[in-house]
């Protein structure tokens, strides 16, 4: 039977399902009582002041012995079940604040676990979504699973994880079927004390070059010139470095630094192949392929910043 009632951990409708109400989508369940009824506990010898001492997993039922002295659960054929007893124990015993924190480190462990993140950014991502959890009384519409994406984002930010960026967890919340809002991710920056500090354009080149290198075309072509891959990506990462040195950090204001790494490695390789006298190993519609930023996007930013910086970089120095 379906109720109009929404969980407060996803938002979602619930399912009436014997005596809880069980959400749909994430498994939570509420009671509608706040105990067991009157009749459940008399049937089944159960107390109340039990329920609040035995520990989670416990069985909280009565136990006979038989002749051989072997031990049984004493569940009586009704409207109760060993099932029934377990929801209780996982559940009844617990308040919703903790229900919310079991629930944000499942999500992030799975997450974690999906993305191999470090053990450290699990740990700091739990510490702050058990911070962010408080500002749900202030702002109902933000959901657990939004908290938890937000936690991972400071998380990688702060420890400089730069192997996943927002878009990267984004999916990969969408994939385990967590719908969030960018909406959501705002309300919660202006609501708590726990900025989102934007990466620098430096900061996503060692995971945007090796992106690169790899390509399958890019790699055929490298060992033409060098004598192994790390010593092109070393290369490559000094004459980007270099070059974004040239543009003003007020110029790049509003432009997504991941892209503008992303085009910066095109315009190091380009640097690269005038100093040393060979045709460039890849183009922008690889460096596009490689990072997952629109061709256009490099091809645009290239005009308006990069150009003019390499010509400058090139300037300097004499090959």
């Amino acid at each position: 039977m379906e109720r109009e009632d929404v969980c407060p951990l996803c938002r979602n409708k619930l399912l009436l399902v014997d005596y809880e109400l069980v959400c749909k989508s994430c498994g939570y369940v509420i009671q509608n009582d706040p105990g067991p009824s009157q009749t459940v506990l008399k049937k089944y010898s159960l107390k109340t002041d039990l329920l609040t001492q035995s520990e989670l997993g416990s069985y909280i039922g009565t136990v006979d012995f038989n002749s051989k002295g072997i031990c049984s659960l004493n569940i009586r054929e009704g409207g109760s079940s060993i099932r029934y007893l377990k929801v209780i124990s996982d559940y009844g015993l617990k308040s919703q604040r903790s229900n919310e924190e079991n629930y944000c480190m499942r999500i992030l462990s799975r997450i974690c676990d999906k993305l191999e993140l470090p053990e450290t950014v699990l740990v700091q991502a739990l510490q702050l979504s058990q911070a962010l959890l408080d500002i749900r009384d202030k702002v109902k519409s933000i959901t657990i699973p939004a908290i938890c994406l937000y936690s991972l984002i400071v998380a990688c930010k702060k420890l400089h994880v730069n192997k996943v960026n927002t878009k990267n967890l984004m999916n990969v919340f969408k994939a385990y079927g967590y719908r969030i809002n960018l909406s959501s991710l705002i309300k919660i920056s202006t609501e708590v004390s726990v900025p989102m500090v934007p990466k620098s354009s430096e900061d996503y080149l060692p995971v945007t070059i090796p992106a690169i290198v790899t390509h399958p075309i890019v790699k055929d072509k490298l060992m033409k010139y060098y004598m192994s891959p790390t010593e092109y990506e070393r290369k490559l990462y000094r004459s980007a470095v270099s070059i974004l040195s040239r543009i003003d950090k007020c110029k790049r204001g509003g432009h997504n630094p991941y892209a503008l790494a992303a085009t910066s490695i095109y315009a190091g390789e380009m640097a690269l192949s005038k100093m040393e006298k060979r045709r460039p190993l890849f183009s922008q519609h690889i460096v596009s392929e490689s990072v997952e930023v629109a061709e256009y996007t490099i091809r645009e930013q290239y005009g308006e910043f990069f150009r003019e910086a390499l010509l400058s970089f090139l300037s300097q120095i004499s090959y």
